[in-house]
């Protein structure tokens, strides 16, 4: 969820905010209303800064269209449970996802 506070609210309650940020909220600070700064805790500050490498990669992005094209018509498996890589590759093969 996200709080909207002053920076002088923030700086009064700094510690409470760092407690706060490590349920997933994010706390928006603000001066003179308008949105200066974020508190976010630490595990979503590096899935934001893992998710925008991918976004600049060329490479990855291209795979993560190819893999939402699959998607979308239907190329993909489902398994109940974690399957063995053994098992995901004979399933691919059977489906006709896989060549060999």
């Amino acid at each position: 969820m996200d709080r909207y506070i002053t920076t002088s609210e923030a700086r009064q309650k700094f510690l409470n905010l760092v407690d706060e940020v490590e349920d997933g909220d994010q706390v928006i600070i603000t001066k003179r209303g308008v949105p200066k700064a974020v508190i976010v805790n630490f595990e979503q500050l590096q899935t934001l800064k893992a998710v925008a490498r991918l976004w600049q990669d060329p490479e990855a992005l291209r795979a993560m269209r190819s893999a939402l094209d699959d998607v979308k018509v239907g190329r993909t498996l489902k398994f109940s449970g974690v399957p063995a890589v053994g098992e995901i590759l004979s399933a691919a093969r059977k489906k006709g996802l896989l060549c060999g």
